[in-house]
């Protein structure tokens, strides 16, 4: 099985280079925040701004909205799937906002860790994401958050997107005079041809689609309404012999309403009714290791939520904002395994049997409220103060967090400083069954300490230097595989283990030097040196994905209008792993057999990693419109970067020898892609 998911592995990554064949995200403005302060009316926001035109041409694995905020210091990917890490803190501790609507798992091919978004980065207008010290309107998330926001442009358009995997296009308009405006977008992903087409792997059959829709509509002068749906789906079918057979679909779909108001007195106000759904199937059977294997895993969740806030100004000194929130949900879990393996137990070589059978359908509500105030200390220092409330019903008591922001202007240079704390639930559809989880775990908190420092270095460069310490408790015990994260069938896997820490802390110190102003040649340097790590039986042990060093530089350089050339290189130190030890076990007859067991949990570094991308891309202006074209070069000087150790293992003379094989990340690809907007 593993050598047909290693292909899968290769060819998902490059999925959205071919099937998405649009150059890059083509966003009318996106601001990434890696920590934001205060509002937008004063100055206290650190933003490292990336424009529609950066963000064309530089080089990237695919067209993928997730993958294309990986470059900022804190951020850490691999190269298959779209999820990524803030500050060593995994994807699923950083809230995903959408037009006001909060997005539960928003990526296909789960069986592949997510290997793609369900977000068409084509409709995106701009997207803002705080990896710290973030302020009380946002709750129930450790690490961060990425708000992003879709168009609204009363220009008739049309984009069309076709290749060889898939096919996708995009449509907005305008009515009412300009009152009204809509937007459409659909993609559809056949990579399961391109895999059959390339005689890579025709045991593995995987394919997904997204559709998107909203229509907004102004019914006053400064009141908006809008009306938002999200349907996603996808599936996978894995056939390979001596190995499980693995047949999966997922489906998310998200509807909601949305009411954006401006009254006199600079009163403003906004409220989102939401209701979502998603489903998970799995369904596997065959021999693992020549032993039975049946698996049956299908969940549920429906929700639905209403958020409210408000905010105002009292004077021309202070600026306060309140909010409530509310949620309904409910979740069902019908879950089967069993299977067989040979063990070791004493001096006996037995077969164990595991069989699982649950059946649980809990429901919960929520609520939450918050207020904050921002108001002038003296003279050039802002201050924020913040309290949040929190209540969920099925996992019991309220959480009372307090946070607090401040900016500091002197001249060029902007100080930026925040504390606070967080907390975060588990959510209904989040318990691992698989595992033996029948009943949820407790909130889990995080305090927040942030410095920056944001200075101007003459007319054509602007300097940011971040600070940060994350120290979380109360860590909720959780199930990991700590060798090997890519596997069809994870929870039957040998490196499975839970892990419980005590504590935890993220820190790190951040430097962004890029370039300002319109020129031909526009270009960005980063470095963060960071640690994060638990403390798990009593030392600290890193998280899976802790990076010491990170670096990335990129540089565009704009030909004429027509021609632009980009390239980018990243560099980070080598993530932890686990190692897999293999020795000879006595049986009470006297034969000896191989036995393997996990090493010290992350224990292992992997090698540093370092790739080089280069992009070219070519504009030909039509009569009805533009079409562009890319050259997409990725890993271009073909560096084996790795994503772990698979083992070959010898037995002579009574001894055990094992050589570790690299795990690999993606080669060198080239792509090409074509889009035609009229």
């Amino acid at each position: 099985m593993k050598k047909g998911f290693q292909v899968l592995l290769v060819f998902l990554a490059t999925v959205p280079a071919a099937a998405q064949v649009a150059p890059a995200v083509k966003l009318a403005e996106v601001v990434v925040t890696p920590s934001r302060f205060g509002v937008a009316d004063v100055a206290t926001t650190a933003a490292a701004g990336l424009t529609a035109a950066e963000l064309e041409v530089l080089p990237q694995v695919g067209d993928d909205l997730f993958r294309s905020i990986a470059r900022l210091p804190g951020l850490a990917t691999d190269d298959v799937s779209a999820r990524f890490w803030v500050r060593g803190a995994p994807q699923s501790e950083v809230r995903l906002r959408l037009d006001g609507a909060d997005l539960l798992e928003p990526f296909h091919l789960k069986d592949v860790d997510g290997a793609l978004s369900i977000v068409d980065p084509a409709a995106i207008r701009w997207l803002d994401l705080a990896t710290g010290g973030f302020q009380v309107e946002h709750g129930d998330r450790l690490a961060g958050v990425l708000t992003m926001e879709t168009k609204s442009d009363r220009r008739a358009l049309t984009a069309l997107n076709l290749s060889l995997t898939g096919v996708g296009g995009l449509r907005q308009g305008g009515f009412s005079g300009g009152r009204g405006r809509w937007l459409a977008t659909a993609r559809r992903g056949y990579p399961d041809i391109a895999l059959h087409a390339s005689g890579r792997d025709d045991d593995i059959s995987p394919r997904y689609y997204d559709l998107m829709a909203k229509l907004e509509y102004d019914a006053a002068p400064g009141h908006t309404f809008s009306f938002h749906a999200l349907r996603a789906g996808d599936g996978l079918r894995y056939e390979r012999t001596n190995s499980p057979s693995l047949s999966s679909g997922y489906g998310s779909n998200q509807v909601w309403g949305r009411w954006r108001g401006e009254m006199s007195a600079g009163l403003r106000g906004e409220a989102v009714l939401a209701w979502n759904r998603l489903t998970w199937n799995r369904q596997g059977g065959g021999r693992q290791d020549g032993f039975p294997f049946s698996l049956t895993d299908h969940r549920e969740l429906d929700l639905v939520s209403l958020r409210n806030e408000w905010s105002g100004q009292t004077g021309d000194s202070a600026v306060w904002r309140t909010g409530l929130e509310a949620g309904k949900g409910v979740a069902e879990y019908d879950y089967a395994l069993s299977r067989q393996r040979s063990v070791v137990s004493g001096v006996a070589q037995v077969v164990a049997t595991d069989r699982k059978v649950v059946r649980l359908e809990p429901e919960g509500t929520s609520a939450a409220a918050f207020a904050a105030v921002k108001f002038r200390v003296a003279g050039p220092l802002v201050a924020e103060p913040g309290l949040r409330w929190e209540r969920a019903g099925h996992v019991g008591g309220a959480t009372l967090t307090p946070r607090l922001n401040a900016a500091l202007a002197l001249g060029a240079t902007v100080i930026r400083a925040a504390w606070g704390n967080y907390a975060q639930r588990q959510g209904l559809h989040e318990l691992s069954v698989a595992d033996g989880e029948r009943v949820f775990g407790r909130v889990e908190r995080a305090e927040h300490r942030v410095v920056g420092l944001e200075r101007a270095i003459g007319p054509r460069a602007a300097l940011r230097v971040e600070a940060y310490q994350r120290l979380t408790s109360r860590v909720r015990p959780r199930w990991e595989n700590i060798d090997n994260a890519y596997d069809l069938f994870p929870e039957a896997q040998s490196d499975r283990l839970r892990v419980a820490p005590a504590e935890a802390r993220a820190e790190g110190l951040e430097f962004l030097l890029s370039s300002r102003g319109d020129g031909a040649l526009q270009w960005n340097v980063s470095h963060a040196v960071a640690r994060t790590e638990e403390r798990v039986g009593g030392r600290w042990v890193p998280r899976r994905r802790d990076q010491r060093h990170a670096f990335y530089a990129d540089a565009t350089y704009a030909w004429n209008p027509r021609w632009q050339f980009s390239a980018a290189w990243h560099y980070h130190t080598g993530w932890p792993t686990t190692d897999v030890v293999y020795s000879l076990a006595t049986l009470a007859n006297n034969r000896r057999v191989l036995v393997s067991a996990n090493g010290e949990p992350y224990g292992l570094r992997l090698p540093d990693y370092h790739r080089l991308d280069l992009r070219v891309t070519r504009r030909f202006p039509t009569t009805r419109g533009e079409v562009r074209a890319y050259l997409d070069l990725f890993n271009v000087y073909d560096r084996l970067n790795l994503l772990g150790y698979d083992h070959q293992v010898n037995v002579s003379g009574g001894a055990v020898t094992s050589r570790r094989k690299p795990r690999e990340q993606l080669p060198f690809l080239p792509s090409v892609g074509l889009s035609w907007e009229l």
